[in-house]
């Protein structure tokens, strides 16, 4: 009798072992996965926290962009300009993690580290360019080819956001909520407008009409307005009508100036004032007057 309940013991623990089916022969179900416990939600510290961070270094995230026309011959002002807000984004990266609390967020202070580490290297490099003057505009060309794609692959050396967010579903869920690291849509610093319909300009497209200084004219894209001597003005171009928004740009024997104008905007070159006195969808509609 002990030898026979012995079997069946043995039997029973084959069978689980086997995954025996159910008496009429269906295999067995196999037992259900352990159920995942999900991630905690961030707390608004947490949210707040990579709030700051990704506005500290939004270099990586949403880089400066470089002029879109390199060859425009007034694009060497722009190429400065674009070399010395890339220095200046690199170096405000390690001022503005400063007053972080790195404790307050999953491996705050080694995420910090790797992006400010990164950011000065580059940022040496970047600042030596912007800190020569009188290069030739090619060697400017370059440098801002160089820096710009460079920015495109940007990464810390060491703990990536990115990397850090599919790893820790608190993380994930903090990146989801901050507002700040999301890519910013328009570019900072330039005017916005939506484009507006043309009045009839006085002089037309008569763009001669310009040369004495006095004059309302239609222009398009790369127009050459005749350039008023007396002013000091030895080109001045429109260069370019897009957004509601167009850019002009001066010539003079010292220097250039370019300037974005939209609708009813004006500005002062050389004590010439130069008004958009309407932007529409391509065209201009452009006056000189004495400033």
């Amino acid at each position: 009798m002990r030898k026979e309940v012995r079997l069946g013991a043995a039997a029973l623990v084959l069978c689980s072992l086997a995954a025996c089916g159910t008496p009429d022969g269906t295999p067995a179900a196999p037992p259900p996965p352990p159920a995942s416990t999900p991630a905690p939600p961030p707390t608004p510290d947490q949210v707040a926290w990579l709030n700051e961070f990704c506005e500290a270094t939004k270099v990586f995230f949403s880089p400066p962009q470089p002029p879109e026309d390199l060859r425009d011959e007034f694009v060497a002002m722009d190429l400065d300009t674009y070399l010395s807000s890339v220095s200046s984004e690199l170096q405000s990266v390690d001022f503005r993690t400063a007053s972080l609390a790195p404790e307050r967020f999953p491996r705050g202070a080694e995420l910090v580290d790797a992006y400010t580490k990164t950011a000065e290297e580059l940022s040496t490099k970047v600042g030596g360019y912007a800190r020569q003057f009188d290069v030739a505009d090619e060697t400017l060309r370059g440098w801002v080819t160089e820096v710009s794609s460079t920015l495109e692959t940007l990464k810390p050396q060491g703990l990536d956001l990115a990397t850090l967010s599919a790893a820790d579903g608190t993380v994930a869920q903090a990146h989801q909520q901050a507002e700040k690291c999301r890519p910013t849509k328009e570019e900072e610093g330039k005017p916005s407008a939506t484009p507006v319909d043309l009045p009839a300009a006085k002089d037309g497209e008569n763009l001669a009409a310009c040369g004495d200084g006095r004059c309302e004219v239609l222009v398009a894209p790369s127009a050459v307005v005749p350039a008023p001597r007396r002013y000091g003005f030895t080109l001045f171009r429109v260069r370019s009508i897009s957004g509601g928004v167009m850019q002009v740009g001066a010539k003079f024997g010292s220097g250039a100036i370019t300037s974005p104008l939209d609708t009813g905007r004006s500005t002062i070159m050389n004590g010439l004032e130069v008004k958009a006195v309407a932007v529409g969808d391509g065209k201009a509609v452009l006056s000189f007057s004495p400033g």
